[in-house]
Order: structure tokens, then C-alpha cells, then sequence
């Protein structure tokens, strides 16, 4: 299988199953923040109707009960809609500032529009974009390899509940049937497994291949896709 189709097949898998009811960010208001600002942004557009509306958290054309049961689930949490790391280093640092001003005040008219620049959602990308950065400066952010480190130390210790909270949602029921069937040789499992190698990440999705030591010389790789929970923490989606 080559590269490009690992990298297609990831892109579409990921989209498709995880993202395919995805919900809008409950930061309406731009400031990685859940509070009243957001909800008087929603207030403002309460049961009304159409595309694009500020506070239709869940997508539905409408804003309305839905979407402030949403906005009540990340109250007064940290919540960031679109990304700053625009080169996937998992910092924000001078090259996102650098990737910033090569795009510095373009519009959704313009021929090298990229909307994933447009960190508030004004479509341009000016001030407001490069106040999020600064915002963000120098955090970071764990990696998906990261989240399966902390999957295969799980395996190691036979701990199938710990070793489940590393999935997504969608998947956890099916992977706890899984693991607990094999919970006798899930140490000699993660004691196979080797390491990752990107094969393919933006934003939202990311998939790598990893080697396992099948014994006797067999050396096997297969992929395992990860997709960002609601809150930005990276779950590993199939393995």
C-alpha cells in the first residue's frame, strides 16, 4: 500500500466515522474561554434560523435548547476551536507567526485564502488572529504518540479500564470486550510493540504505523489512527 493511499484512507476514515455529526466549537466568542460572552453570543441568535449562525453549536440550522445544553457541558472551561500550531511541532512558537504572516491580511476573496489562519472566524486574517497566538504563546501540546505511550504502559500493567480511557468514545465498548478477552496477555503485547512513524496528522486526525514483534523473527506494522475529543485531547480511534 503506498503512502498517498495510507494518507487518503486515514483522511476519510477519520472524517467519515468521527467526524460525520462533528459539533461546533461552544467558543463563540474567540477567547479559548467558555463564559458569558459565549453565551450572549448565543442569547443573541436564540431560535433563530439558518446557515452559519453563531450559537448553532450543533450544527441543525437552529439555535436553541441543543446548543445551550452544549454550551452548559464546557462551561467555564478552556475550550480552543481552531488550532495556532500551524506546523504541527505541538508548540506555538515564532515558525506559526512566520506561517501567520505569509498570510497576513488576506481575506475569504482572496486567491491564497486558507481559512485554518483565520483563528476567530472574522475572515480575514489581521490583529484578532495574531492576539490568539500571543494568547498562546509557547504552550504546548501533547502528541498522539504521547496518548499511546500512556496506552502501551497500561497494557503493560494488564490494566484493561486504564488502557480503554485512551480511546475515543465512538470505540471504547467494542476495545473493552477486546482487551479484557486478551487482559492474560496484554503485557506480552505491549512488550511487542514498537514505534510510530507518522504517516499522516493535521489538526484533527493523524495516523502512523507501527511495528510489532510477532516472535521469531516476524516483524509485522500495522496503523493506528487517532482523532481529537471535543476537549482537544488526542484518542487513539483504531489499533
Amino acid at each position: 500500500m503506498s503512502k498517498i493511499f495510507k494518507i487518503a484512507a486515514a483522511v476519510i476514515l477519520l472524517n467519515v466515522f468521527c467526524y460525520g455529526d462533528s459539533l461546533w466549537c461552544p467558543d463563540l466568542h474567540t477567547d479559548d474561554f467558555v463564559n458569558l460572552a459565549d453565551f450572549a453570543v448565543l442569547a443573541n441568535n436564540w431560535d433563530k434560523s439558518g446557515s452559519g449562525l453563531k450559537g448553532d453549536i450543533d450544527g441543525n440550522g437552529t439555535v436553541g435548547p441543543p446548543d445551550l445544553e452544549y454550551l452548559i457541558h464546557y462551561w467555564l472551561k478552556s475550550y480552543e476551536c481552531s488550532s495556532a500550531d500551524f506546523n504541527l511541532d505541538y508548540k506555538i512558537n515564532f515558525k506559526d507567526i512566520a506561517s501567520l504572516a505569509n498570510l497576513w491580511l488576506t481575506d475569504a476573496n482572496s486567491i491564497n485564502w486558507d481559512e485554518k489562519y483565520d483563528l476567530d472566524n472574522s475572515e480575514s486574517i489581521d490583529l484578532g488572529d495574531l492576539s490568539i497566538i500571543c494568547r498562546r504563546w509557547l504552550k504546548t501540546y501533547p502528541k498522539p504518540s504521547d496518548t499511546f505511550v500512556s496506552f502501551k504502559n497500561a497494557l503493560a500493567a494488564g490494566n484493561v479500564q486504564a488502557a480503554v480511557s485512551f480511546f475515543a468514545d465512538s470505540v471504547a465498548d467494542d476495545y473493552t470486550i477486546v482487551l479484557t478477552e486478551m487482559q492474560a496477555v496484554l503485557p506480552e503485547m505491549a512488550n511487542g510493540m514498537g514505534q510510530l512513524e507518522l504517516i499522516y496528522s493535521d489538526d484533527n486526525v493523524a495516523q502512523y504505523e507501527m511495528l510489532h514483534d510477532e516472535g521469531g523473527g516476524v516483524i509485522s506494522s500495522f496503523p493506528v489512527y487517532f482523532a481529537k475529543d471535543p476537549n482537544g485531547i488526542w484518542k487513539i480511534y483504531c489499533f
